[in-house]
């Protein structure tokens, strides 16, 4: 007995030196620098392997594939009508892609894309992460940190990289953070699983607060990851309401409280919104839920960071940009609803902040400044009045010393939000097939005129303008286009100056691109033109003349919202730019051209209409009878107006490219009186 007692005992022994090597099988993902968080995609279903058996760890992510990571990270679940015209359902990732855009942490091109298949690049997995940090109520501040390739980074990057950074979910290597570096699937593992960490997955959690994973190439994951850190901010997935955010409310998730003197007093705490909704009763009482307030009487929203608000007005998806104001409609428990130049859409709490009328620090105005209109400009960020712009002749109405506000840059009032006036400024509202009455000639002095002029500002940026800028000696193309494609030879020059900071930014001098061609918010493409001909004519026959001024579009994306350069209520600016002032400083490059060169354009101006009903036909002819040579499936459409009525139809200039004359019914068209 005890012979096999000891014999039992050796081969136990001699089992466990067998066993032990091979208690954590090795495979691919062993020792990878990455590992904790591959491993952590594969916890998800996220990440799945090929056809070879492998999960690509350094292979490049694609879009679609880093979309997909994330919705399955975050479990997404809510879904709207959002639809690419690439991603089929077919698609492997198809119902990823569609709840990643349905939660706004992903949009796409311009044209109607997504393009899936694309390898994704560091900035741009930057700004997904940033999404989802609001998405998911993440605590974030201001961030200031910066990478020594900081410049390299699209200027509209640099805040989400900034914030990524500052809480450490986003890595460098040596101080350089390599924007344009397509993302591995490694990389983009390591990414999420931070994000997850400060959102309190258990799941994402460190071990013990250990690095399993010899994680020095996870950032330091071990202590950030934060077991302690993680689990204490956890609850802000949540809001972080739950254990006690409000002060003095316990567990309270929202409190109602009383603005007085321009503060928040009072803190009467509830579990559940529609419970703090019940106890309002006066117009000064707001909900806050974690000093945020997410329901107010009335008051204005603005934007925290880049957002797409889908119109419901026209049914399209909106890109906005940061520190946008908005009308405040309502809000619930998840969403607010807003109003942005007549554009009625929903957005996340995490995207907005509310501001009550009687806690405004500042907001943007206008004002009458020696008979020119100037618009001034308030950054939330830092509370303080930031740029302004002059953009034509002051509307009549307006005096000067007086401070108007208008959510459209059409329809003005004053501090009390009395009406004062209607106001349509005439290089905003002028459609692009008007024909400026300057020559080539007069087109290239004044260029070199303005060139002169902004290097003599001493500003770094326009050293030796007058001898580099992309626009020296584009008159005579401007007015070719103007004669082969009918649109605006000064309008075009309006937009490149804008674009290009006068021919001097990196995209014109390194790519030629006066026009910022391909560069979103979201998805940036440094395509290189051979010419700056080349790039005018690709900015009239791929974005302007197809989708921007000839009704319907061709991309199955209507953008043509008027063939104006316009705001966000109509005209290009509804799709071209997230600015929403951006048809505005357009508009002014046009202004101080004309007043430059003696107004010829406004002494002998366009008449100017606006189309009252949708589904209005444009003939050939001035009857029913006649073909429609195109139809507004808007109403509110500018329109220029050729010929006084005959037989109640006007004349007018085709927003399609014809060379034939155009009729429009006089009974829905209303003429408008334009500022010049």
């Amino acid at each position: 007995m005890k012979k096999l007692s000891i014999i039992a005992l050796l081969m136990t022994v001699i089992g466990m030196l067998l066993w032990q090597p091979q208690l954590a099988s090795a495979d691919e993902l062993t020792g990878h620098s990455h590992e904790k968080g591959l491993r952590y995609l594969i916890s998800k279903n996220a990440l799945v392997k090929d056809a070879k058996g492998s999960y690509r760890p350094d292979a490049n992510v694609t879009r679609g594939e880093f979309a997909s990571y994330l919705t399955k990270a975050m479990n997404l679940e809510a879904t709207s009508d959002i639809v690419f015209k690439d991603v089929p359902d077919t698609y492997v990732h198809a119902k990823d892609i569609k709840l990643a855009a349905s939660a706004g942490i992903i949009t796409g091109y311009g044209d109607g894309s997504f393009k899936p298949n694309a390898a994704i690049s560091r900035q741009h997995m930057a700004v997904m992460i940033e999404r989802a940090i609001n998405y998911l109520n993440i605590p974030k501040g201001t961030s200031s940190i910066t990478f020594k390739d900081n410049a390299a980074i699209l200027k509209d990057y640099r805040q989400a990289v900034a914030i990524g950074a500052q809480l450490e979910i986003i890595k460098g290597a040596n101080g350089y953070f390599m924007p344009e570096k397509n993302a591995t699937i490694g990389q983009a593992s390591s990414f999420i699983v931070r994000l997850m960490q400060l959102a309190g997955d258990p799941d994402a959690a460190e071990p013990n607060g250990g690095n399993s994973n010899g994680g020095n190439s996870n950032g330091g994951d071990t202590n950030g990851g934060n077991t302690n850190g993680g689990n204490t901010n956890g609850g802000n997935t949540n809001g972080g309401n739950t254990n006690g955010g409000d002060t003095n409310t316990g567990s309270s998730k929202y409190a109602v409280k009383e603005i007085s003197n321009g503060t928040l007093v009072g803190n009467q705490g509830f579990s559940t919104f529609e419970a703090a909704e019940k106890a309002v009763t006066k117009n000064t009482q707001v909900i806050v839920q974690s000093d945020k307030i997410v329901k107010m009487s009335s008051g204005y929203v603005v934007t925290n960071n880049y957002v797409a608000l889908k119109s419901e007005t026209i049914n399209d998806s909106l890109g906005v940009a940061a520190n946008t104001e908005m009308e405040y409609l309502s809000s619930d428990a998840t969403q607010v609803k807003v109003r942005l130049a007549g554009q009625v859409g929903y957005l996340k709490h995490a995207d907005v902040t509310l501001i009550p009328f009687s806690m405004s620090k500042g907001r943007s105005y206008y004002e009458n400044v020696n008979g020119e209109i100037k618009h001034t400009l308030y950054d939330y960020n830092t509370n303080k009045y930031s740029s302004s712009y002059v953009f034509g002749k002051a509307p009549s109405f307006m005096k000067q010393g007086e401070k108007y506000y208008s959510w459209d840059g059409i329809y003005f009032t004053n501090g009390n939000g009395s009406s004062k006036g209607e106001a349509y400024n005439y290089y905003q509202f002028l459609p692009a097939r008007a024909q400026t009455q300057y020559t080539a000639q007069e087109l290239d002095a004044y260029i070199m005129n303005k060139l002169a002029e902004v290097e003599s500002t001493g500003v770094s940026s326009y050293k030796d303008a007058t001898k580099k800028s992309k626009l020296i000696g584009l008159g005579k193309t401007l007015k070719d286009v103007e004669e082969k494609s009918q649109i605006n030879a000064m309008l075009v020059l309006a937009l490149a100056q804008h674009e290009s900071a006068y021919g001097m930014s990196n995209q014109a001098q390194d790519l030629n691109n006066l026009f910022g061609l391909y560069v979103t918010d979201t998805n940036p493409k440094n395509k290189k033109f051979d010419s700056v001909v080349d790039n005018i004519n690709e900015l009239v026959e791929k974005f302007l003349q197809p989708n921007y001024i000839t009704p319907g579009g061709s991309t199955g994306k209507n953008f043509a919202n008027g063939a104006v350069v316009g705001s966000k209520a109509l005209g290009f600016n509804v799709k071209y730019a997230s600015d929403p002032f951006w048809g505005a400083k357009i508009a002014g490059h046009y202004y101080r051209a004309e007043k430059a060169l003696g107004f010829k354009d406004a002494k002998n101006p366009y008449t100017i209409g606006i189309t009252t009903t949708t589904g209005l036909n444009v003939r050939t002819g001035a009857a029913t009878s006649f073909s429609p040579l195109f139809t507004y499936a808007r109403s509110g459409m500018p329109v220029i107006i050729t010929s006084s009525a005959t037989n109640g139809w006007y004349e007018v200039l085709s927003d399609k490219l014809y060379t034939g004359k155009a009729f429009v019914s006089k009974d829905y068209v209303q003429v408008i009186n334009t500022v010049k």
